[in-house]
């Protein structure tokens, strides 16, 4: 008798068990996606392999046809900044995992070198892929006064960006532009949630002629931000650990 009441608790939590299991795997919200696509990769890869995927990309940097396939129908990421510190910038390093272009993104307040032991605990890997960007010409988008400091930019100029991006960034890549090792976000204006990330192509000040690589930033409700700086940059300061280390 005991021993098949045991065995029937057995079978209870083995079908309970598989039951809680399947849902798990069935029902993935498009949030509960993006988070999973960023924060799995914090125990998926190790330091030594991020830092090479770094070192990958930084020998790739001068290569532009292989720039060029590597970029071939990507052109955005998605990133939480709920999972950063908030009002502090995030350092954005692409790399190259398994043959696939990734960033590597860490909070400025991490990427020290007082975080060398446990650094790879505060990076968080996201897949670089394809957004369609037919949709964001669609609304009509209401113009904003923000008080300075701001990231905030008007959609037509981060449209613009972004588009540039996706019809140019083919002769951009073969030109003699610069190609960065990492990017610095700025969040002072961004909230604690999922934004777009696009990459763009921006106009120098003083010779619209010259472009520049940029990050353009979709809060997905009808705001864009930037204020991103590519590094190395003449004059540019700030703590980057993990870029040393390659």
């Amino acid at each position: 008798m005991k021993i098949l009441k045991n065995s029937l608790i057995i079978l209870l939590f083995t079908i309970f068990g598989c039951s809680n299991d399947q849902s798990s795997f069935d029902i993935i919200t498009e949030e509960e996606n993006i988070s999973i696509n960023q924060t799995s990769s914090i125990s998926a890869y190790s330091l030594e392999e991020i830092l090479n995927g770094m070192r990958t990309w930084d020998n790739l940097r001068t290569n532009k046809s292989a720039l060029i396939k590597l970029f071939n129908s990507r052109n955005g990421f998605n990133i939480n900044l709920g999972l950063f510190p908030p009002n502090s910038s995030v350092h954005a390093y692409p790399c190259i995992i398994q043959g696939a272009l990734k960033f590597a993104i860490i909070s400025e307040v991490y990427d020290k070198v007082g975080y060398k032991d446990s650094i790879n605990n505060y990076i968080i890997i996201v897949d670089v892929g394809y957004k369609d960007i037919s949709n964001l010409r669609t609304p009509i988008y209401q113009n904003y006064t923000f008080p300075l400091p701001t990231q905030y930019i008007q959609a037509a100029d981060a449209i613009n960006r972004i588009e540039d991006w996706n019809t140019n960034y083919a002769s951009w890549l073969n030109s003699d532009s610069f190609v960065y090792k990492g990017f610095d976000i700025p969040t002072y204006s961004l909230a604690s949630q999922n934004y777009t990330v696009y990459f763009g192509l921006k106009n120098d000040i003083d010779n619209p002629s010259i472009k520049d690589a940029d990050l353009v930033i979709d809060n997905n409700n009808g705001l864009f931000y930037d204020t991103v700086a590519g590094f190395p940059r003449p004059g540019r300061q700030g703590n980057y650990y993990l870029l040393g280390l390659i």
